[in-house]
């Protein structure tokens, strides 16, 4: 699992092969829509950790061997 900014989480299932967006707590704003606001480079962060789940997701469901398995930070 990765994070982006600090509280965006982006994984993948085990079993589906399907890309996982998790945010702790998502409050409602004032006009009562759900919001994730990044800066430039997060945005660039998530959206290249998107590119390279999604790579690797599409090989496995195939039955290919990836060339590289996602980088898996460990949280702090």
């Amino acid at each position: 699992m990765n994070r982006v900014a600090g509280f965006l989480e982006i994984d993948r299932t085990d079993d589906t092969h399907e890309i996982v967006i998790t945010h702790p707590v998502l409050k409602p704003d004032a006009n009562g829509a759900v919001r994730i606001v990044l800066r430039p480079r997060h945005a660039r962060y998530m959206a290249n950790l998107l590119v390279e789940n999604a790579t690797y997701a599409e090989a496995e469901a195939a039955g290919l061997a990836p060339e590289s398995r996602p980088n898996r930070r460990q949280i702090r």
